[in-house]
C-alpha cells in the first residue's frame, strides 16, 4: 500500500508576506494534474496487487482553516492530512529559518504549538493528524514537563475522531525520535485513538523507511493494528 500525500496550496496571504513559502506546497493550478497522476498510478498499480491512496497535507495553522475547507470542497481523495508548520508566519521546520528560535523559549514555544495543534485536531477537518510533536524536529525540549500537553492533543484526537500518523521521518531528522515519541503514543492508545503508519517520504529510498521501528513503537505502546483511510473512510490493518 502506497499513500501520496502532497501539501495542499498555500492562501495567498502568506504567500504575499512570505514568497519563500510558495516551495512548500504545490500551487493551485497544480492540484488537479496531482491527483490525476496519483490516479493514473492506482490504475496502473492494481494489476501488481499494489494499492495506491490519493491524499493531501493541509496546513491547519490558526485562520487557516476556511482556506482548506474551501480546496477540500469537492475534492475526491482518500485522506486529508492535517498538520502545524507555521507559528505567526514562521516555518518552524525549515532548516534554513532555524534563527526562529532564538526568539521563543523551548516551553513557550511547545505550549503555541500544542495549543494550535490540539485545534487543528478538534476542528474535525483532518482524517489524520501527522507527525503531532515536529516542534522537536531541531531538538528543541521543553524544560517543563510536556505531559498535560499531550494529553491535551490526546483528548482532543480522541473526541474529534481523528487519526494519528506515527512517522519514522524524525528518525532522519536532527531529533532522532519516531513522531510521536513514546509518552504521546501511549497517551494516544489509553484513549484509542486510531494511528496510521508512514515515513514521510521524500525520495524514493525513503518509502517504507524504518518501518520495523514504527511496528515496535506501537507494541511498545499497546496498538496491535494501525488504519488507513478509503475514500475517507477508516479501514483497520494488521501490523
Amino acid at each position: 500500500m502506497l499513500g501520496f500525500a502532497e501539501h495542499l496550496p498555500l492562501p495567498r496571504d502568506l504567500l504575499a508576506e512570505d514568497p519563500h513559502a510558495a516551495s512548500y506546497a504545490m500551487p493551485e493550478s497544480e492540484l488537479p494534474q496531482y491527483l490525476s497522476e496519483v490516479r493514473e498510478a492506482a490504475d496502473g498499480a492494481d494489476a501488481d496487487g499494489v494499492r495506491v491512496l490519493a491524499g493531501v497535507e493541509a496546513d491547519l495553522h490558526p485562520g487557516n482553516e476556511a482556506h482548506v475547507r474551501s480546496l477540500l470542497t469537492g475534492l475526491e481523495v482518500d485522506f486529508v492530512m492535517g498538520s502545524v508548520h507555521y507559528v505567526d508566519g514562521w516555518a518552524f521546520d525549515d532548516p534554513d529559518r532555524q534563527a526562529g528560535y532564538e526568539r521563543w523559549s523551548a516551553d513557550d514555544l511547545w505550549e503555541r504549538y500544542f495549543r494550535d495543534l490540539t485545534v487543528a485536531a478538534r476542528s474535525g477537518i483532518a482524517d489524520v493528524m501527522a507527525h503531532p510533536d515536529l516542534v522537536k524536529k531541531f531538538r528543541c525540549w521543553p524544560k517543563r514537563d510536556p505531559r498535560e500537553l499531550f494529553a491535551a492533543f490526546a483528548d482532543a484526537a480522541a473526541a474529534a475522531g481523528v487519526a494519528v500518523e506515527v512517522s519514522t521521518a524524525g528518525l532522519r531528522k536532527p531529533c532522532a525520535e519516531i513522531y510521536p515519541g513514546d509518552e504521546l503514543l501511549r497517551m494516544l492508545r489509553s484513549r484509542d485513538v486510531p494511528v496510521t503508519v508512514g515515513s514521510d517520504a521524500h525520495r524514493p529510498e525513503e518509502i517504507a523507511y524504518a518501518y520495523e521501528q514504527a511496528v515496535e513503537a506501537l507494541s511498545r505502546a499497546g496498538y496491535r493494528s494501525a488504519v488507513v483511510f478509503v475514500r475517507r473512510r477508516m479501514e483497520e490493518v494488521g501490523l
